[in-house]
């Protein structure tokens, strides 16, 4: 399978969006890969594939097969635990990868709504078949890219309320290992509810489990470099003791940390999967 990260050449949409990541398979030959929890939400969108995604508390898993002459899309994002893909088929697949909030400058849909369609034109009325159609009758990556950018573009009219931007802005320059809730509504000046509401609203996400993920993968990044023993990791990150550390990393990638190290790669240092043939 072929897969390409490009990063968008828009300023003002490097603010929002990560990366754009595209997805080519033209054989039926099965293979699978899992990735990790993170903030950021993906917009997957598929021409001609059936997306059976299952997201339960133990269950994580999408299987994608093939289903002729339709287009569908798919909104992922804040996975407790890892994230399964099954593909038997041939795959031409678009990811938009949004930074966290990124998605509410574009939309005022809701993400209950958006997490339950399957039509890309619920997040982006534009979006129309044609407009797919052209999409992905675009075989060069680069040139995709550029038009996802004049969607994207078409939609970006809405400012993100002040309070976020300074909890998030708050989160990333903070240098407590292990910001509590509590310690970050006191910084902001409002009450515990109040931000539980914000994120909700905004995010999609309750900041508990926001700040959760966000060491997870401090962590992660910490294991894969390979400069600090575990040990040390578990302190500086502000666990109670080692074993609780290996418990929660198992709970978010399903392996402890040695483990996922033989089994993990990084693609263009955005793209952090294990990646199977079989």
């Amino acid at each position: 399978m072929q897969s390409v990260i490009i990063k968008p050449r828009n300023e003002q949409l490097k603010h929002y969006i990560q990366y754009f990541l595209f997805f080519r398979k033209t054989d039926s030959n099965f293979l699978t890969y899992t990735t990790f929890p993170n903030n950021n939400l993906c917009l997957a969108i598929y021409k001609e594939n059936l997306i059976d995604y299952s997201n339960q508390q133990t269950i994580n898993q999408c299987t994608i097969t093939e289903r002729r002459g339709k287009f569908t899309s798919k909104l992922y994002g804040f996975h407790k635990i890892p994230f399964h893909v099954d593909i038997h088929s041939p795959l031409d697949q678009v990811c938009i990868i949004f930074y966290p909030s990124a998605l509410r400058v574009f939309t005022g849909e809701s993400y209950d709504n958006l997490m339950q369609s399957d039509h890309v034109q619920d997040l982006f009325p534009s979006a129309d078949t044609n407009a797919l159609e052209q999409l992905f009758e675009e075989k060069d990556f680069s040139k995709r890219a550029n038009q996802l950018e004049q969607l994207l573009l078409r939609h970006l009219n809405i400012e993100l309320p002040h309070k976020l931007k300074e909890a998030l802005y708050t989160i990333s320059t903070s240098n407590d290992q292990y910001l509590t809730v509590e310690t970050l509504a006191k910084q902001l000046k409002i009450s515990t509810p109040s931000l539980f509401r914000l994120f909700k609203q905004q995010l999609g996400q309750n900041p508990k489990s926001y700040l959760k993920t966000i060491r997870f993968r401090t962590v992660l990044n910490e294991v894969l470099n390979k400069q600090t023993t575990l040990t040390d990791i578990a302190h500086l990150n502000q666990f109670y003791d080692q074993a609780h550390f290996i418990n929660d990393f198992k709970t978010f990638s399903g392996y402890s940390p040695n483990q996922l190290i033989h089994k993990i790669s990084v693609q263009q240092t955005d793209l952090t999967w294990i990646y199977n043939k079989k």
